[in-house]
């Protein structure tokens, strides 16, 4: 069951526009230079419905997991994933990736608007991989998280899952 599917859908609408969660930010005042694009690392951009890991796999350790507090909120961006899910299958790349056109803001990663160039998706959020087998994932992104729902969180969880991704944990902030 990779793709969506019409249960999927029904849960997770609508598709939003990047900040439209955000109560405080705006895509005419917030999308900065380098942030609606893709086409520079579109090889990264890994389509979760393939059920294996991202071409840039990374794992993170249990003592970084503690070190970094990511079970609390924290973040560790050399072993973070970022992912969307947009109306068609769940879109995966590491936040390390390299974004040129965004190094002028001084923050030379990718971010998730440029996961769909900028255009609509369900939801969104930060996944870890896990060297003790679990994915560890949150709804952190000012673009696309937030949801407005327990069933609309739960809904993603059991998607990233049905698409073959086993042990996966919401991590609650």
């Amino acid at each position: 069951m990779p793709a969506l599917n019409n249960t999927h859908i029904a849960i997770l609408q609508p598709l939003i526009n990047p900040f439209d969660r955000s109560p405080d930010k705006t895509i005419e005042n917030d999308l900065k230079e380098g942030e609606g694009h893709n086409d520079e690392f579109l090889q990264f951009i890994h389509d979760g419905i393939e059920n294996n890991p991202p071409i840039q796999f990374t794992q993170i350790t249990i003592a970084e997991l503690n070190e970094y507090g990511i079970l609390r909120g924290g973040s560790h961006r050399p072993k973070c994933f970022l992912f969307v899910i947009d109306s068609v299958s769940i879109k995966i790349i590491w936040e390390g990736t390299r974004n040129t056109l965004r190094s002028s803001i001084g923050k030379p990663f990718v971010c998730h608007t440029n996961i769909t160039a900028c255009s609509q998706a369900y939801i969104g959020g930060e996944m870890y991989f896990c060297e003790d087998g679990n994915i560890y994932v949150n709804f952190k992104s000012d673009r696309y998280g937030r949801p407005e729902t327990e069933e609309k969180k739960q809904m993603a969880i059991q998607y990233i899952r049905d698409v073959g991704y086993q042990n996966v944990i919401l991590i609650e902030l």
